[in-house]
């Protein structure tokens, strides 16, 4: 029997993925209060590799790029993914439910000739899927892990989790003496590793310090920027995503270390920021607070921009110690569940007559949040 009859084939309906946990929404460890650590939603680890014998992806023939997926097959059945999906054969609904679930790019490479090959990879079938991998998303394999909170300071296992190996006699990815890891998008030559954390931040958003924020950490290799492209209202309601851009000269490893390191000097910036703006408006800002978290409570209508706006007012009353620290991983799955294709995959259709989007979004919230305690100390 080959690797790829040992796959499962399908992927559970949209209806089904879009119901399923959102993985790396969890409470942080002492995440209450002013600690930094909870602005963080969730941190990434990504590894690309490329196999060896073959070129790079974007200047593969049609006949290597049925070759390749035969190769990703192989391996990923040797790394203990259970499903093999071809994207090209996903329904369009499927492909918006897992891009809001970070589980394909937001925004994907596309190369002429190669759309047909692109693969995902999975550990579990829809619940849960926090480690996935991708065939031909620029590199040949890409290796995603999500979890939630802030990255530890000391680097997980999962980096050394594509070692080098041999197959059929040779190392099984491309390897260079002089620059290491090969890979077609030069800022991940060398490790091949690329981290990324989102991150919510109100104060440094509403003191309208985010252009220089942004500037200094383009200067030491990072990119920071709205957590969501395709959807507006991130950036203003203070949610960002920041990624590493290059470190050739770094290992994996010194990579990780950085990156956290550079995430809390983000965050301390943030704390700063945050404390100024409480000490100068804290009346006002706590009955936005309660007014935001009532409004997701019970609003019969809400667009998805004035939800992200409302759902950082509440996140920010945990932040002020006025609602508790289990608030944030209700909220967290209310901003990926209160997206379009999630909104579409769950919203029942009746009479064929579709209810308009803002009341499915309030819908969405009220049952994510109904009947919840989350006053401190209540």
């Amino acid at each position: 029997m080959s690797a790829s009859h040992a796959f499962s084939g399908n992927l559970p309906s949209a209806a089904e993925l879009a119901a399923a946990p959102v993985p790396w929404t969890r409470t942080p460890a002492g995440a209450a209060g002013a600690d930094p650590g909870a602005r963080v939603l969730f941190h990434a680890q990504i590894l690309r590799r490329n196999f060896t014998g073959f070129p790079f992806w974007v200047s593969c023939t049609p006949e290597i790029c049925a070759r390749l997926a035969e190769r990703a097959r192989i391996h990923a059945h040797g790394r203990g993914f259970e499903t093999a999906v071809t994207l090209a054969h996903c329904a369009p609904e499927n492909l918006g439910v897992l891009r809001e679930r970070m589980l394909l790019p937001e925004r994907p490479s596309s190369f002429p000739g190669k759309r047909d090959f692109k693969m995902l990879f999975t550990r579990e079938a829809g619940h849960g899927m926090a480690e996935h991998a991708l065939l031909g998303e620029t590199e040949h394999w890409t290796r995603i892990r999500t979890e939630g909170g802030a990255p530890a300071e000391t680097p997980t296992d999962f980096l050394n989790a594509e070692e080098p190996e041999l197959f059929q006699g040779e190392p099984v990815f491309s390897r260079s003496p002089a620059w290491g890891l090969l890979t077609s998008d030069p800022a991940f030559a060398g490790n091949g590793l690329q981290c990324e954390a989102g991150v919510h931040l109100p104060g440094l958003t509403a003191a309208r310090k985010i252009p220089q924020i942004r500037q200094a950490m383009a200067a030491m290799g990072l990119e920071l920027r709205p957590l969501l492209l395709r959807d507006p209202g991130a950036a203003e309601a203070g949610y960002y995503r920041l990624l590493t851009r290059g470190g050739m000269d770094l290992s994996s490893e010194d990579l990780h270390r950085r990156f956290a390191g550079k995430l809390k000097t983000l965050l301390d910036a943030e704390t700063g920021a945050w404390e100024r703006w409480n000490a100068r408006d804290s009346n006002l800002l706590e009955d936005r607070m309660h007014r935001a978290l009532r409004l997701l409570q019970e609003a019969r209508r809400m667009e998805f921009a004035e939800m992200l706006f409302l759902t950082s007012f509440a996140r920010a009353g945990v932040y002020k110690g006025i609602f508790t620290h289990s608030l944030l991983p209700k909220l967290e799955t209310l901003r990926i569940q209160g997206q379009p294709a999630h909104l579409a995959a769950t919203t029942p259709v009746e009479e064929s007559t579709l209810p308009e989007p803002e009341a499915t979004e309030s819908e969405n919230a009220r049952r994510a949040l109904r009947g919840r305690t989350v006053l401190a100390g209540v």
